[in-house]
């Protein structure tokens, strides 16, 4: 196979080791030290055969890219590329550019991604990071297992701000850490022949489910499981032993007033140790917020929005983590969470100073226009509860619905209602046209001097009728009368929404026009304190719904051993022999 010489330079560039792209070089013959180990003659040996080691293989040519990013860099240039896990452990030529990575110091780190984080593919994903300044004194690289903290998304999982910061900050201060990161030495990887395989060096798979024989066959909840929850106990001091009491041995058993599972969660929703643990954050941030509120006031003078961000981040998560519940990099997730939020605004603000235009509509509604905002938040929920209403009516299942029970119709019974009434409302109307008629024809009757007995008789016999179909109609329509009644409340109070979201444009407008710069900052800094608090209660929902699901789960595990399972069963036993004794089978 012959190549046109431009495409073919092309590859060569490609594959030549990034000294001889660097240098310029362009025949193998002049290259000292290429990228592997293996030596190559250059006489008698065709074109094709000298170059084809160079090639990438159909189907592996990642590294082909890799080389070409890595030909491109500055002697202190660094960078990063996204890599399918396979480069990191396939063997033969693949395993060799790994080596020559390796041993020339130029992959500083490799970082292991979550599944289905890239739209269209589900597999994971790795980063390779590689940096040219200080390669020739590198001796490890730094793996980061992070597959396994992500946002799980119904079609595409995204990566949280605590799990971007977590990673930033391990790989920046190169920081090893159980189940999530490691320095690995060359002499390592030699050792397992530079194979760059994640878990074989970060292993992140969660310990077996713990399942004691003794407390399945006897009853209790085995001490050592409840003592694997020491962090709970450490975050809320006391709440331990007022869910557990001892029992025998090292076994314990739920207070008797957590009779169900269900009764784990009103117990920790009342829980005076989860408040006033909830109490110190809150404090401790309002310190912080009065603290660094100076610094946050002087943006739109010294425009320093990432020297706030380091700042804030380092002293939050200082302050925050010696609390216990989050950790340092969950302080620093949290606040990296808080200040993306914002970051717009801190631009914003940074670069125009305390601008009206930064507030949200609500806020200036509920500034200037309190009355204006409960009254249209109030004939809202009235909407959404009617809607709800009306919703659930017709999701009933087929025979479930009665007139006693429900004060609003299904569509079908309504139409049905409605269309009796339009029925007997036809009927009276051929009814009363037929008494107008006859009326007219005995007025003229009694002009013309003639008898009009006979139609004043069928007059006398068509009114009760009438009488009938109107007190039958009053009838149908006082059944439906609170259907109606709840549609007419709905429609106003859409028309009133409808109404008032019409003139909020302008009332909004007009009060920005009286809003200055004083008033501005300050509805902005609130709304910017109450984000802190609310993302970081956010996280501390978190901890203690992973508390109360281990709750759940020693619950399930142990609250009915075997004894009482084979009791249960003794008694159904009994039961089923007296009924089918009465049933004259025994």
């Amino acid at each position: 196979m012959t190549y046109p010489i431009k495409s073919l330079r092309k590859l060569i560039k490609v594959a030549l080791p990034l000294d001889a792209v660097r240098n310029g070089y362009t025949d193998f013959q002049n290259i000292a030290n290429p990228p592997f180990s293996q030596n190559y003659s250059t006489d008698s040996m065709k074109f094709k055969d000298r170059y084809q080691f160079w090639m990438p293989t159909k189907g592996k040519a990642d590294f082909m890219f890799v080389q070409h990013i890595i030909s491109t860099l500055k002697s202190t240039g660094r960078m990063a590329v996204i890599m399918p896990h396979g480069v990191l452990f396939r063997g033969g030529e693949e395993r060799k550019m790994r080596e020559w990575m390796i041993r020339r110091g130029y992959l500083e780190a490799v970082i292991g991604l979550p599944p289905a984080l890239f739209y269209g593919t589900g597999i994971p994903a790795s980063i390779l990071i590689i940096n040219r300044a200080g390669a020739a004194t590198r001796k490890e690289v730094l793996f980061i297992n992070a597959d396994h903290e992500y946002k799980e998304g119904k079609v595409q999982n995204t990566l949280r701000s605590e799990d971007i910061e977590k990673i930033a900050y391990v790989y920046r201060n190169r920081r090893s850490l159980n189940k999530y990161s490691k320095l690995v030495t060359v002499a390592e990887l030699e050792k397992e022949e530079f194979n760059c395989n994640i878990r074989r060096y970060v292993d992140n798979s969660p310990p077996a489910e713990p399942h004691d024989v003794h407390a399945h066959l006897h009853g209790g909840i085995p001490g050592a499981e409840v003592e694997a929850l020491a962090e709970y106990w450490k975050s809320y001091a006391g709440i331990r032993e007022q869910l557990f009491v001892p029992v025998k041995n090292s076994y314990c058993e739920f207070v008797p007033s957590i009779a169900s599972k269900e009764s784990l969660k009103a117990f920790l929703d009342a829980s005076s140790e989860l408040k006033s643990k909830h109490l110190e954050f809150a404090q401790s941030l309002a310190d912080w917020w009065k603290e660094n509120l100076p610094a946050l006031e002087d943006l739109p003078k010294n425009q320093n929005v990432y020297d706030l961000y380091h700042a804030f981040s380092a002293t939050i998560a200082d302050r925050i983590s010696k609390l216990g519940i989050l950790d340092e990099f969950k302080s620093r997730g949290a606040f990296a969470s808080y200040w993306n939020a914002l970051f717009t605004d801190l631009c914003s603000v940074s670069a125009s100073g305390w601008n009206a235009d930064l507030i949200p509509d609500e806020e200036i509604l509920q500034s200037q226009f309190p009355n204006v905002l409960k009254e249209m938040n109030d004939n809202e929920a009235r909407r959404d509860e009617l809607d709800a209403l009306f919703k659930e009516v017709n999701e009933l299942e087929e025979g479930a619905w009665s007139e006693e029970d429900y004060d609003v119709y299904p569509k079908a019974e309504l139409a049905e209602v409605k269309a009796q009434i339009k029925s007997l409302g036809g009927e009276l109307k051929e009814i009363e046209r037929a008494i107008k008629n006859k009326r007219q024809q005995v007025k003229a009757l009694k002009q013309a001097g003639e008898s009009f007995q006979s139609i004043e008789n069928e007059i006398a016999t068509l009114i009760p009728q009438a009488e009938v179909l109107s007190d039958r109609i009053a009838e149908q329509e006082k059944r439906i009368a609170r259907h109606a009644e709840r549609e007419a409340e709905l429609k106003a109070c859409k028309k009133i929404i409808k109404e008032i979201k019409e003139r909020k444009e302008k009332l909004v407008e007009e009060a920005r026009n009286k809003i200055d710069s004083a008033e501005a900052r300050q509805l902005i800094l609130a709304r910017w304190e109450r984000t802190l608090y609310t993302t970081v209660e956010e996280y501390l929902a978190q901890y203690s719904r992973a508390l109360r699901s281990s709750l759940e789960n020693l619950w399930e595990k142990y609250h009915q051993p075997l004894h009482s399972i084979l009791k249960e069963r003794d008694a159904a036993s009994v039961e089923l022999a007296g009924y089918l004794m009465e049933l004259g089978y025994e």
